[in-house]
């Protein structure tokens, strides 16, 4: 039996030993990945260019250009249709999304099919008169903007000007800076004088250069019936052939028979491009004098001058003491093609382009060419040349008027010239 234990007498035991709490180690929580250094290290740049972007777009009310659709217009014309093809050009429409696809024709076939294309781009201003007339005489879309001008000028070699001045037919352009000249005022008339008395190179004794050459002298064009540098110097020579322009079509078609001896024998086979021939070694030999642009002959020193770090001095430039101004002239066949006019002729960038290739950008009034060109020229080491002798301005004949001698002479059917 148990023995009880008295009242009030305490129990001495052991008191079991005090647990001790486990210690936590308590991590701060990770920060957002957007706000990690190495995060932001790589994306602030980004983002500051994406502000900078949208502050931009918002000033020039363009916020939407990223989102406007893309525009493809479909067009035709001739020589002056290779500055749309132009990369920096296309660059240029791009970001205004537009798109151009230009098919090299002549406008007198890029005119049968008009209601095929947006626009036509003529080297020359009888041929946008032209396209324009028919439009609106059917009741249909044309709106006509000329961006840019250039002279027509007779390109030809050193010693050939050299070869022309001694015999009085030539005077050099005086050019500060320069060496030698690039440029001559050409007594248009005297040389004209020579051409109908077949008179040769070796006539005009070009022995005096190192060489002979028994060819009659001339000035080569491309074919009349397609060409508007053609049809341009067909006027030149009708002008101071008559002293003035014809009147009726009978008088057009009997000074066109008249002068026909004096350009059928100097036009380039079919195809080719003037520029085919005088920018490459051969051209000496073919052509020795040839009927271009003047942009064409300044887009050559400019590149000449930007690869080389200097001109090219064998080739030069021959000023007819009447001269012409060819008007390239965008035709639009319809609204969207009326915007690429527009920007041909106001944006800075496109005008800046046409500079660089040549052109004599015209003054934002659009009635006179501007100063830039020679500015430009200044600038990039080439000289400017002058047209003070040529202040004498040939007139064309009326438009209908043209196109008969350009038949007649060319044999060609009735037409657009390019």
């Amino acid at each position: 039996m148990s023995k009880s234990r008295p009242r009030g007498e305490r129990l001495d035991m052991a008191a079991p030993a005090a647990t001790q709490e486990p210690s936590l180690a308590v991590r701060p929580r990770p920060a957002p990945f957007f706000l990690r250094r190495r995060f932001l290290r790589q994306f602030m740049p980004v983002a500051s260019l994406a502000v900078v972007g949208l502050v931009a777009l918002l000033v020039s009310a363009n916020l939407l250009l990223p989102f406007e659709r893309l525009v493809t217009l479909e067009g035709a014309g001739g020589s002056k249709a290779k500055f749309l093809d132009d990369q920096q050009v296309r660059e240029l429409l791009l970001r205004h999304h537009i798109r151009v696809q230009v098919t090299r024709l002549g406008s007198r076939g890029a005119a049968a099919d008009l209601d095929s294309l947006d626009f036509i781009f003529s080297s020359g201003q009888p041929a946008a008169e032209l396209v324009t007339q028919q439009r609106r005489e059917a009741g249909k879309y044309a709106s006509a903007k000329r961006p840019f001008v250039s002279p027509i000028v007779l390109a030809t070699y050193r010693d050939y000007a050299e070869t022309l001045r001694a015999a009085g037919i030539s005077s050099p352009q005086a050019t500060p800076g320069f060496d030698q000249p690039y440029y001559y005022d050409l007594d248009v008339g005297r040389f004209l004088a020579l051409v109908r008395a077949q008179r040769t190179w070796d006539d005009l004794d070009i022995r005096a250069q190192g060489f002979t050459n028994g060819n009659t002298v001339l000035a080569q064009t491309t074919n009349v019936c397609g060409s508007n540098s053609a049809a341009t110097y067909l006027g030149l020579v009708s002008y101071l052939t008559r002293g003035g322009v014809p009147t009726t079509e009978q008088d057009a078609a009997n000074l066109a028979a008249e002068i026909k001896p004096l350009l059928r024998s100097q036009g380039l086979p079919v195809g080719l491009a003037p520029a085919d021939l005088y920018f490459v070694p051969e051209g000496r030999q073919i052509a020795p004098i040839i009927v271009l642009y003047e942009h064409q002959y300044l887009a050559h020193q400019l590149r000449h001058r930007d690869r080389f770090d200097e001109l090219d001095g064998d080739r030069v430039l021959l000023y007819p003491s009447t001269g012409l101004q060819t008007e390239p002239t965008l035709v639009a066949l319809n609204e969207a093609a009326d915007r690429l006019g527009g920007l041909l002729s106001t944006d800075d960038g496109l005008r800046r382009r046409a500079l660089e290739l040549g052109f004599r950008v015209l003054d934002p009034n659009l009635e006179s060419s501007s100063e830039q060109l020679p500015r430009f020229l200044a600038g990039q080491g080439v000289p400017e040349p002058s047209t003070a002798a040529s202040d004498t301005r040939a007139l064309l004949p009326d438009t209908p008027l043209l196109e008969t001698m350009i038949s007649v002479v060319g044999d060609c059917p009735p037409g657009v010239p390019e």
